[in-house]
């Protein structure tokens, strides 16, 4: 960034509901890392239910918060970030709770008993890089702690590193031993689905390495 356009962003009023909105998906994608690893870990239906009607709520609040940062992006002038990075990095949280969600659904689409061995593990990672995220995030709002938010994303793709190998085994130990096809296949998508929202995790830690570039 020149030193104008320092200035500019300085003499400029200061959009500050940006940071707000994208706190708030953040604190939608931590919240729904929290839900799925508690529901792989729950131990009878009733908890099960419980953690679905979580990740349902969270996935209905995430959603109202892109639709409200669309509504900022399309009627204010001067932001605080790049409207193309605000856009990417809002667009990529709500990614995670909407995947967070639909793998979840699964349980209720395939009529699952229970998670796939793996599920737990991989579920940790995921509540691990949403917390990360959150934190990523929060640093943002001055601008004066970036090098923190680069340290971030270097975890984040640490762990989508560590779930690619998780995952990548358990489907091969699937492929192995799983005699019965419909259990394969309804095992093998809910590790895809949870393997995807680490994806997307990550997927967050680029976006914010773009704003970290262009804000350095």
């Amino acid at each position: 960034m020149t030193f104008l356009d320092r200035a500019v962003k300085l003499l400029l009023p200061r959009e500050v509901q940006f940071f707000d909105l994208l706190e708030r998906g953040a604190a939608c994608a931590r919240d729904s890392g929290a839900a799925m690893l508690a529901l792989c870990e729950a131990k009878t239906p009733s908890e099960r239910d419980e953690k679905l009607k979580v990740l349902r709520d969270v996935e209905h609040a995430a959603d109202a918060v892109i639709h409200e940062t669309y509504d900022e992006l399309n009627r204010t002038f001067v932001t605080p970030l790049d409207r193309s990075d605000i856009y990417a990095l809002a667009t990529e949280l709500e990614e995670i709770v909407d995947l967070n969600h639909a793998t979840a659904m699964q349980l209720i689409v395939h009529a699952m008993q229970d998670v796939p061995e793996g599920a737990i593990p991989l579920a940790r990672l995921i509540a691990e890089s949403t917390g990360e995220v959150a934190k990523a995030v929060m640093l943002l709002r001055t601008l004066r702690r970036l090098d923190e938010v680069q340290q971030h994303t270097k975890e984040l793709s640490r762990l989508e590193h560590e779930g690619d190998e998780i995952f990548r085994n358990r489907v091969g130990a699937l492929f192995r031993t799983e005699k019965n096809a419909v259990l394969l296949i309804q095992h093998k998508e809910f590790l895809e689905g949870l393997e995807r929202t680490l994806d997307a995790c990550d997927h967050v830690g680029t976006a914010l390495k773009t704003i970290v570039i262009k804000n350095a």
